[in-house]
């Protein structure tokens, strides 16, 4: 691999997972190189992107001025809407600086899936040698109230672990079947990605484990005729599999691990519908039906609480914290406008686009997971890249075609 890939993924390393060392949060850093896209004139992203940025940041002033009215005083919901400007106009920086160098689309997924991936294979290093855990989380500032120096909850380089944290392992595994599907990865280095991935998600979170079988279908929904063979083959030797080693699987986890790993990590799964209960996230996905506004004008301005401060009732659902802070109307305006500004990238690459944002969506019942944390920078980040390398590839198949024009000259006019 080449130094400018190794360059580049520890950029999306810092960026993406954000990590809060002794020294400062490490993702500050990157923020100077904003000033390419201010240099560049924001080539590639038209008037229409800065229109629906400052109409998200308009809609979460809203928000801001519903919670003075309701006594609450927080402007979180204005610094998710900045944020998001924040990174679309970093990862345009970023694709203008290594595209002039370069590197096509593919290559900054495959930086991208190296930077999570790391993180993992650091989870699994900490698993093994608890010194080394501890040499890591030396230099990380606690985050939460979990003790990242000691149980079975792992967080590796990034600034927090959790649900956040967990979902972006699904995610990932999404850009490995991507490049896989592609031809950029083999099937070596597909199946080292991916267990690598999989492996760390069970002492991160559990909601990325719940997610995974999504991304399996997923995957076999876009490339069921490209890869139907490959795929009936594996769905029957992961039956055969699972049907063999199922009796023994609890007794491994909890010799190797714990009773304590095995209960946390995947004995909700063999629970039925109580473990699930036990789990939370059904809690929380059903539970935010019922902390919605009810009462008018709270309905059409909500009450400006998007997390962070006391309010009572609330979950830590992200479409509980859209619709308490600007209502319905605006709420669901809010997600139709983000989505709206990359219409035209989600069917250049569908399996990709598609199934992170379905997934996301999802996530987003139980925690606001699309417009802050990891996985929506990771999203972000290869939307803003593929609507880039898009109009990129447009430019140039454009140009090619005209210089085949023969222009007739005047000799051949006469």
């Amino acid at each position: 691999m080449s130094f400018k890939k190794i360059f580049l993924s520890f950029i999306f390393g810092v960026f993406i997972l954000n990590p809060y060392t002794v020294f400062g949060g490490l993702a500050v850093l990157l923020l100077p190189l904003m000033s390419v896209s201010f240099l560049s004139r924001f080539r590639g992203l038209n008037c229409e992107v800065f229109f629906i940025g400052l109409s998200l940041i308009l809609i979460s002033l809203l928000g801001v001025f519903s919670s003075v009215v309701h006594g609450i005083f927080q402007i979180n919901h204005f610094k998710v809407a900045v944020s998001i400007v924040v990174y679309i106009l970093l990862a345009h920086s970023i694709f203008y600086i290594f595209s002039r160098i370069g590197l096509m689309f593919d290559d900054f997924i495959h930086c991208i899936l190296i930077a999570v991936s790391f993180n993992s294979l650091i989870i699994i290093f900490e698993i093994y040698f608890p010194s080394f855990r501890q040499m890591v989380e030396s230099f990380l500032v606690p985050s939460g109230n979990v003790d990242w120096t000691e149980g079975f909850r792992y967080r590796g380089i990034a600034s927090g672990g959790g649900a956040s944290l967990s979902v972006l392992v699904p995610v990932a595994t999404v850009l490995v079947l991507y490049l896989y599907s592609e031809k950029f990865l083999n099937v070596l280095s597909s199946f080292i990605h991916i267990s690598i991935l999989i492996f760390s998600v069970f002492f991160i979170g559990r909601t990325g484990l719940i997610l995974l079988p999504l991304v399996a279908l997923f995957f076999v929904f876009f490339n069921a005729n490209k890869y139907f063979l490959k795929i009936a083959v594996g769905a029957v030797l992961f039956g055969l599999f699972a049907f063999v080693f199922s009796g023994n699987l609890k007794q491994v986890l909890v010799d190797q691990y714990g009773m304590g790993f095995y209960n946390y990590s995947v004995g909700f799964l063999f629970s039925g519908s109580s473990g699930l209960k036990e789990d939370g996230t059904v809690g929380i996905v059903m539970e935010f039906l019922t902390v919605m506004p009810q009462a008018f004008p709270e309905v059409l301005i909500g009450y400006g609480f998007y997390g962070g401060s006391e309010f009572q009732p609330w979950t830590d659902s992200g479409y509980s914290r859209m619709f308490l802070s600007v209502g319905y109307v605006f709420g669901l305006l809010f997600y139709i406008l983000f989505f709206m500004t990359f219409r035209n990238v989600f069917f250049y690459k569908p399996f990709l686009f598609l199934t992170i944002g379905a997934l996301l969506l999802i996530a987003e019942a139980k925690e606001p997971l699309i417009f802050t944390g990891y996985s929506a920078r990771l999203y972000i980040s290869i939307l803003v890249i593929g609507l880039l390398s898009k109009r990129m590839a447009y430019r140039t198949n454009f140009q090619a075609n005209r210089s085949l024009v023969k222009v007739p000259s005047p000799m051949s006019a006469s």
